[in-house]
């Protein structure tokens, strides 16, 4: 057979061959990596956080000798970087749900209708591959839609609600799904995976919120040399479902500050129409947020992590945004009014079904949070407090 060229079809296809793995494959994955993968692929909807608790315990029991669980799921512990450490009470503070779906109900011909746990845009969620976690292991299923070939014009541009959205996981009936273990109530988190970009330095996955505070937070335990001060952590629950678990940390930890750590939102994507609307880029250092629905942080806290900041040569950007809340927030309206800030990783495409981080973000944020434990003093505690 000779090709329209003129050349042996052997040859044609054979000019035509390509790399069967992406150019993007995994390459091998350093600690830091091989940590944010596990987490990030962790199953930890809101009100489900076991996956990424035990995985915090095995991280942080070496580490922190009373690590312990309070009545609402929160993780919580002291860590002393000298035995005869006296200086003010700092808490490192990230949540370890993720925004998710429960199963709401089951029809008869076996397809899953499910509410949603935490905020969601819908048109994100349809034509997606979905986890449910169920007592026999994880069933997976899809949200499926109509074919192309059969919308309507009218179709074409409508958004489906949620309520109106199921899942399908092959079944032909409710009694099928229910022996595959699926019940009313049960989580549902996306079906992804950690993905290393390459060499670019940025990192693909699922959970990024908040999973990046907690990664940042054991690196920060792991490298701390000693300081003068006691550090708590705490590994909250429910913060997408109202910050409820931060809610309850003060009255196990009284701490004098808080530092909470959190995904930023970047802006740097064709999509964003104005840096109004969001500040933050990957690369350019953690956010700091001076504005968010839920929080004005303290100006003299501010002030003195920009100054830190500046003396160690670690970049920062700041973030001011609407329609976001975290659990700084619950700190700083308890007890007599403990100074909380915001620190964002910031992350492109939050609540999504995948976002992307930048590793030198995630970097400089882990020697600003170790840099801010390592210098605070209760000199400067007490100018923070006294706004003077």
């Amino acid at each position: 057979m000779i090709t329209r060229a003129g050349l042996p079809a052997v040859v044609a296809l054979a000019s035509l061959t390509f790399a069967l793995a992406p150019a993007n494959a995994q390459t091998q994955l350093d600690d830091t990596e091989r940590l944010l993968e596990e987490l990030v692929n962790a199953h930890g909807v809101v009100g489900f956080e076991g996956e990424v608790r035990r995985i915090l315990r095995r991280e942080w029991q070496d580490l922190v000798p009373d690590l312990h669980t309070d009545g609402i799921g929160n993780l919580l512990g002291t860590f002393k970087g000298d035995e005869n450490a006296s200086g003010p009470k700092v808490l490192l503070m990230a949540h370890m749900d993720e925004v998710g779906f429960l199963v709401r109900y089951i029809d008869e011909n076996g397809f899953i209708y499910f509410n949603n746990v935490g905020g969601y845009f819908p048109q994100s969620v349809l034509t997606q591959r979905l986890s449910i976690l169920t007592p026999n292991g994880r069933v997976i299923g899809y949200t499926g839609m109509k074919s192309g070939h059969i919308l309507r014009a009218s179709e074409r541009n409508e958004m489906v609600p949620l309520e109106r959205m199921f899942i399908d996981v092959g079944a032909s009936s409710r009694e099928e799904v229910q022996r595959m273990g699926i019940r009313p109530g049960l989580p549902i988190a996306y079906e992804t995976s950690f993905v290393k970009l390459g060499d670019t330095g940025r990192y693909l996955a699922k959970a990024w919120d908040d999973r990046i505070g907690l990664a940042v937070i054991t690196e920060v335990l792991q490298s701390l040399g000693a300081h003068p001060n006691q550090v708590q952590i705490a590994a909250t629950v429910q913060e997408e479902n109202g910050l409820r678990g931060a809610a309850v940390v003060d009255a196990s930890l009284h701490p004098d500050i808080v530092i909470n750590l959190e995904i930023g939102i970047a802006a740097d994507f064709p999509l964003m129409t104005s840096p109004a609307l969001s500040q933050e880029a990957l690369g350019n250092g953690p956010g700091i947020f001076i504005f968010d629905n839920s929080m004005i942080p303290n100006n003299q806290y501010i002030d003195w992590i920009l100054s830190t900041a500046d003396r160690h040569q670690i970049p920062t950007q700041f973030e001011s945004v609407s329609g976001y809340g975290e659990d700084g927030a619950q700190l700083q309206r308890s007890s007599t009014g403990i100074p909380s800030v915001n620190i964002g990783i910031p992350t492109r495409y939050g609540h999504s079904q995948s976002g992307i981080i930048d590793r030198a973000d995630y970097d400089n944020t882990v020697k600003l949070v170790r840099a801010m434990i390592e210098n605070l003093s209760a000199e400067a505690l007490t100018r923070i407090r006294t706004f003077e």
